[in-house]
């Protein structure tokens, strides 16, 4: 009787998870293909295929959604970084940098999402605590890369400066009128590696 209990809450909460993920997707596809102002709680569950009330026994309101879609995609990109760099004595500026695009154009929904967020859309405080420590815990990476590669002072700074770049270089690129996407994804790698090669020279630059 206990086992068949513990089955059955098994399957609850499996079943809730499988709720929630796919809020999850829903919410992220709309974020990334309008301003989050303008998405409503109704336009995701529509979107999920549930109703507008159960929707809320799982979020509490739409900042609460999109931080969890943010953490969710963060992990994932937390995930890459450690499988493409696990066991490497040293990451090259220019391999963090290509991982972190690549990311970004393999996940274009998470891209758009961020940059609506960036340009339209502010948080609670409560929820940008939570966002806030998850940007550090990434930016980290970035400082470890730097720091392996001989930068000793600003690291922060310079990890600051480098994320930006590259998702200036995104967003300037991202929709570049009259190219392919196969040769838009070719001109943001090799502006990648430009700057990548910029930051890389004035490292060796303080060493010397």
């Amino acid at each position: 009787m206990d086992q068949n209990y513990r089955t059955l809450s098994e399957l609850k909460e499996a079943e809730r998870e499988a709720r929630k993920q796919m809020i999850l997707t829903a919410t992220l596809k709309l974020f990334g293909e309008k301003k989050i102002s303008e998405v409503s709680m109704r336009d995701i569950a529509k979107e999920a295929g549930i109703s507008p009330a159960l929707i809320y026994r799982h979020f509490d309101d739409k900042d609460e959604l999109f931080i969890e879609s943010f953490l969710l995609k963060i992990s994932e990109m937390f995930a890459q970084f450690e499988e493409t760099f696990s066991g490497r004595k040293q990451m090259s500026i220019e391999e963090i940098g290509e991982a972190f695009i690549q990311y970004l154009l393999n996940n274009p929904l998470f891209f758009k999402m961020m940059s609506y967020f960036m340009l339209d859309y502010t948080l609670v405080e409560d929820h940008l605590e939570k966002f806030n420590n998850a940007i550090r815990e990434f930016l980290a990476i970035f400082d470890e890369g730097f720091r392996q590669n001989g930068l000793e002072e600003n690291v922060r700074i310079y990890s600051h400066a480098f994320f930006s770049a590259l998702n200036g270089i995104m967003i300037t690129f991202y929709h570049y009128p009259g190219r392919s996407e196969e040769e838009i994804k070719e001109h943001i790698l090799r502006l990648t590696k430009v700057i990548s090669g910029l930051f890389t020279k004035v490292i060796d630059d303080m060493k010397t």
